[in-house]
């Protein structure tokens, strides 16, 4: 199914917004660095030659970048993070967006920002379980900050959640 130009722009919309609300909440817990790292903030020369460029396999690797990297200013673990919105944490979206992360980037996670919550996981973890993924559940990021940013998520995205 073709999207229109507007309905594109809005699921892009949509896409940044998550973005900014997971990038936001993690820095105001203050126990994360968060670092932008997909291809259109790391290489945004090389998302504007993609067309001229030979090597479709090193691209699509490229294009399939995390968005984050984030650093646990506590434990210094390093993990690289694709945000997706969703209006739903149906499995079969979900499943999709994890079996193209783990064929790129196999230690990668997925936070998925929904209406009704934030959910996360790392992208093999998913697959096992068939799409399924489980709430966001983090000793840094406690459930009123998570409420917090939910709250802030639904402000933005309105009642008008498509896919």
């Amino acid at each position: 199914m073709n999207q229109s130009p507007l309905e594109f722009s809005k699921q892009l919309i949509k896409g940044k917004i998550a973005e900014m609300i997971f990038e936001q909440m993690l820095r105001d817990s203050g126990h994360f660095t968060v670092l932008g790292f997909g291809y259109e903030k790391v290489l945004p020369e090389l998302m504007h030659k993609q067309q001229d460029i030979e090597a479709e396999t090193t691209m699509e690797i490229i294009r399939r970048a995390p968005d984050f990297a984030v650093i646990n200013n506590d434990s210094h673990d390093v993990h690289l993070i694709e945000v997706k919105f969703r209006a739903n944490n149906f499995p079969a979206y979900v499943l999709e967006i994890a079996k193209k992360l783990h064929d790129s980037w196999k230690p990668a996670y997925l936070f998925l920002a929904t209406p009704h919550g934030f959910y996360f996981g790392k992208g093999v973890e998913i697959i096992k379980e068939n799409g399924r993924i489980k709430p966001l559940d983090h000793p840094q990021l406690s459930k009123e900050l998570q409420e917090k940013y939910l709250e802030l998520l639904n402000q933005f995205i309105g009642n008008s959640c498509a896919k």
